[in-house]
């Protein structure tokens, strides 16, 4: 048994310097590697800063028309809501003046109806009207 021990130690103090080599020039590309890819995320993000630049200044350009959609659409909504209320306030005067409206309306047919009719132009009046509008 001691003989296949020291064998063993003979065989390990060959190998072990070999073995030391190798797993240096791994770890050696391991490092260049490694700053390689150092070197392309500098890059990458140099070009990645210069493009959200260029789009913030896309957002600046487009911040003004947006800011007059916004405006234009507060104004259409109080448009919108001055128009219902005043419809509202119509509805509520039709409502309460009813029988004062209808009142008004019965008595404008049962007059005679040459006092409510417009008189009829002559032929002379209507060329007459037609020469005072030129």
């Amino acid at each position: 048994m001691d003989a296949f021990f020291v064998a063993l130690h003979n065989l390990c103090q060959q190998l072990l310097p070999i073995l030391g080599s190798v797993v240096l020039v791994v770890l050696i590309i391991l490092l260049i590697n490694i700053v390689k890819v150092v070197r392309t995320v500098d890059t990458t993000l140099l070009k990645s800063h210069t493009t959200i630049d260029l789009a913030n200044q896309s957002i600046d350009k487009i911040q003004a028309p947006l800011d007059t959609a916004v405006k234009v659409s507060g104004g259409i909504d109080k448009g919108l809501d001055a128009g219902a209320k005043a419809l509202a306030e119509a509805k509520d005067y039709v409502v309460k003046n009813a029988d004062s409206m209808k009142e008004k309306i019965s008595s404008l047919r049962s007059k005679p109806a040459k006092e409510t009719a417009l008189p009829e132009p002559t032929p002379e009046e209507l060329i007459e009207g037609g020469k005072e509008d030129e």
